[in-house]
């Protein structure tokens, strides 16, 4: 991939630009009713100030990402330094690792940063996922990748001016939620999979909604899980995930400037996502908020 002219960013006030590389939740979804926005599971490309490339997931959107960044028009091989942070390790947000082409570039560093993982549960990871029956043996190059883990509490540091913060999601296992830092400024919050619960009266649950409002208090983007409807919402209790119009309730509590819908159901058809971000945007305008709803599609880029 060709680089961004020196202080092209800068000079435009461009602090972050990410592009979805795959929106869906759970497993894939490919067919004629998820062409719009996509059937690839969760994966984030976001390129910092410096034009450090950060890497939100690895769902089987990972793939198409990966040949993005080392074939180019010309046929040419680029790569890069790639730092790629997990919120938790479901497969639907790991399982295109081993597709991921810079993965079998041995001048393209890899550092993977587990945000719900030690060092070496993140190593064991990703040589199950290369390894048989899932995958041809290839130690070479698992060894070779960087492991790292967010220990207590520090955030990691990617380049000299972006810092990626932890937060604990509310998911079965554990995940985490990330929010992407420019110096001392947000930019980015990522919650692909986190359960708001709204519905819950337990004052230990609002505690920790009243500390993660704070916590994204004031980002300008929030990608954050809508896998539900809020009818759906009563089945699926303590699975995990959240209904849209949480998600956006969320999002006007922490004034953040736009709510991108994220993970979607696999079930969910073009038409029916665009029924729901309807729906969201209805919430926000009877609020008075000035919130700006999306639902995020393979393709879609935005800048902050």
């Amino acid at each position: 991939m060709t680089q961004p002219p020196a202080g092209r960013d800068d000079a435009r006030g461009v602090r972050f630009r990410l592009r979805c590389w795959g929106a869906r939740g759970t497993l894939p979804s490919p067919g004629p009713k998820t062409v719009r926005y996509g059937g690839n599971t969760t994966c984030v490309e976001v390129r910092t100030r410096d034009d450090e490339l950060v890497i939100l997931d690895a769902g089987t959107g990972l793939r198409g990402l990966g040949l993005h960044l080392t074939v180019a028009a010309d046929g040419t091989q680029h790569t890069a330094p790639a730092h790629l942070f997990l919120t938790h390790q479901h497969s639907d947000h790991v399982i295109g690792l081993p597709h991921f082409a810079p993965l079998f570039d041995a001048s393209a560093p890899l550092r993977i940063t587990s945000g719900d993982a030690t060092e070496q549960q993140t190593r064991t990871l990703l040589q199950t996922l290369m390894s048989p029956p899932l995958f041809p043996p290839l130690s070479e190059v698992t060894e070779r990748v960087s492991i790292a883990s967010f220990e207590n509490g520090t955030p990691a540091e990617v380049g000299a001016r972006c810092t990626v913060h932890r937060f604990p999601a509310r998911h079965p296992g554990g995940a985490s939620i990330f929010r992407l830092d420019d110096g001392r400024t947000p930019g980015i919050a990522f919650a692909p999979d986190n359960e708001l619960d709204y519905a819950s009266t337990d004052a230990e649950v609002i505690a920790w909604r009243r500390g993660l409002t704070l916590a994204l208090h004031g980002v300008p983007i929030l990608l954050h899980d809508a896998t539900y409807s809020d009818t759906e919402l009563a089945q699926h209790r303590g699975w995990g995930h959240s209904s849209a119009l949480e998600a956006t309730r969320f999002a006007m509590e922490c004034v953040a400037g736009m709510l991108v819908l994220f993970h979607h159901h696999p079930d969910r058809t073009d038409d029916q996502v665009d029924a729901v971000v309807q729906e969201c945007r209805q919430l926000v305008s009877v609020s008075g908020s000035s919130l700006r709803v999306i639902a995020a599609w393979e393709g879609l880029s935005l800048t902050v």
